[in-house]
């Protein structure tokens, strides 16, 4: 009806603990790391088949490991710029070169790319390039490299297949094998040496090695404290009007498909794991808050996350607080005016942005689909997740 003012209503929940922890809060509710998730080893990549607690740190430090990682390959015509910072020392600055790209695939980019790291690109098709390629780290390529334009490599090179460049400068050693056809009019190496190359998988997406989304949903149907703080499982199904959920320490367990006619505002005021049996599709803003200094969260959607709304995640000046995992197959697009300032997880999904995107963290992604330039400033804090975690 015309001339109605929707309510926004915010719904508070407030976990009752001493600050002591004498009230039997779990041990992450009083500073000493982030929640416990109950893991299988499988899906964290152990491997050993066992069942055991997993600390949602522990899954992080295992999954995050680059800029950006793809399953698939990776096919721009858009520049890509990545760098790397650390939010334990202090915010962004520019220039850092722990900033890592992993291509499972073929890369294939008619537009320049700057890694402020190490790029590794494992297809048996290579490197298409077709604009200049500065690597801050090593470099290493499962197939050929080229084609006719300017290379440089600020530590060791390994490739597979023949070498068609413009020009070729590796301060460290370049290793090709045997036979293979070094055609670069500009080369300068600190060494070349001839010998077989194998360049394996940079990224985690074998069947084995895929976090388990799913799983970890599931297994906390009951182990919860969502009753702690009189939180219903379908609190975000079809909610009215702009809705902030503001969560305490703990593990919250949603059933989905969440969604509503506002704006959805998570707040998060301590160590939280956020787990979603089902799609998350909004057709407003989503907003990510971490609202206190010791603030952080893991949210696992089971489903797809999908707006056609701005998404605006975490805190930029500490991206490493906020790990977003996605179990659906599909799309998560990025509309324009978004900011991710955290480390989104999405192996089965492709990410689609727009418009051009400044992100603080890092994606693991299916794939990677940019209408713009896309920069990337890696927290490489998010490594040390699992300090804490017992």
């Amino acid at each position: 009806m015309r001339g109605v003012r929707r309510l926004a209503w915010i719904v508070v929940a407030t976990l009752a603990t001493d600050p002591d922890g004498g009230d039997g809060a779990p041990a992450y509710c009083r500073g000493d790391g982030p929640p416990i998730l109950v893991g299988d080893g499988i899906t964290v990549g152990e491997g050993d088949g066992s069942s055991d607690d997993v600390c949602s740190g522990e899954v992080a430090v295992r999954t995050f490991r680059h800029a950006l990682c793809t399953c698939e390959g990776y096919v721009t015509s858009v520049r890509l710029d990545t760098d790397s910072f650390d939010s334990a020392a202090g915010p962004y600055a520019p220039g850092g070169t722990a900033g890592p790209v992993g291509v499972d695939g073929v890369l294939q980019t008619s537009a320049a790319l700057a890694i402020g790291g190490a790029l590794t690109v494992a297809g048996a098709g290579g490197a298409a390039l077709g604009d200049a390629l500065d690597v801050a780290g090593d470099l290493s390529v499962g197939g050929p490299l080229g084609t006719g334009v300017a290379v440089t490599v600020g530590g060791d090179a390994a490739v597979a297949g023949a070498i068609d460049l413009a020009s070729l400068d590796v301060a460290g050693t370049l290793t090709v094998p045997a036979g293979v056809a070094i055609d670069a009019p500009a080369l300068t190496t600190g060494a070349t040496v001839r010998a077989p190359v194998a360049v394996e998988p940079p990224c985690a997406c074998a069947p084995d090695d895929l976090v388990d989304i799913g799983d970890f949903v599931a297994s906390h149907r009951i182990d919860n404290e969502n009753d702690v703080i009189d939180l219903p499982l379908d609190r975000l199904v079809g909610f009215t009007g702009d809705t902030t959920l503001e969560l305490p320490c703990g593990r919250y367990y949603l059933v989905g498909p969440v969604g509503g006619d506002g704006a959805l505002t998570l707040r998060i005021t301590g160590r939280v794991a956020v787990l979603i049996d089902g799609d998350v599709t909004l057709t407003a803003p989503l907003a990510i808050e971490l609202a206190t200094d010791d603030a952080e969260l893991d949210l696992m959607i089971g489903g797809l996350l999908g707006s056609n709304s701005t998404i605006a995640a975490g805190d930029p000046d500490r991206p490493s607080r906020t790990r977003i995992y996605v179990g659906g197959d599909g799309t998560i697009l990025l509309a324009g005016g978004s900011q991710l300032a955290g480390n989104l997880y999405a192996p089965r999904a492709a990410v689609s942005l727009s418009g051009g995107a400044t992100v603080f963290g890092s994606l693991f992604v299916r794939r990677l689909d940019q209408a713009a330039p896309v920069v990337i400033h890696y927290d490489v804090d998010v490594l040390d997740a699992d300090v804490g975690c017992f």
